[in-house]
């Protein structure tokens, strides 16, 4: 029988799987219009922030509100040991660095998922941006060798 440390685990891994089947299952039903969900996702995940972290984003510049998406990932998730912000006119890009999933994210993207529309960091982006009233279309690239993600957000 496993020890509670192993069945936490293997939850989270049944969870990771019942993610991984959901967003192939959905991109090979409608493809690109799955991007449609992706701020829906992302305002869950906001929402979450916002109750239990205390996440205030009313007001903040877009690189400055990326910034503390990324420290929230890093330091309270553990996504990624770190999360770099560029940004210049109109485009912002997010680099995490030893993210998790890279290595299932580069197996979707193998599969025929051409857009991560339900990756955490984009999808919780997406919402954040849309709810200070920026309107952005974005892509996630994945180093699985590197474990890395950069994930890009244009205003439009």
């Amino acid at each position: 029988m496993a020890t509670d440390q192993q069945k936490f685990a293997n939850r989270a891994r049944l969870w990771g799987l019942t993610v991984m089947g959901m967003t192939l299952g959905i991109w090979d039903m409608v493809e690109e219009t799955s991007l449609t969900l992706s701020p829906q996702i992302g305002s869950q995940t906001l929402a979450e922030m916002e109750k239990q972290l205390g996440l205030e984003i009313a007001g903040e510049k877009p690189e400055h509100l990326l910034n503390e998406l990324g420290r929230i990932f890093v330091d309270e998730y553990g996504f990624a040991s770190e999360a770099r912000v560029e940004s210049n006119a109109k485009t912002f890009k997010v680099t995490l660095e030893n993210a998790v999933g890279t290595p299932e994210w580069a197996m979707m993207k193998e599969r025929g998922v051409a857009k991560a529309f339900s990756h955490p960091f984009f999808c919780t982006g997406l919402a954040a941006l849309s709810r200070i009233g920026l309107k952005c279309r974005g892509s996630v690239e994945t180093d699985a060798a590197a474990k890395r993600y950069v994930i890009t957000f244009e205003a439009v």
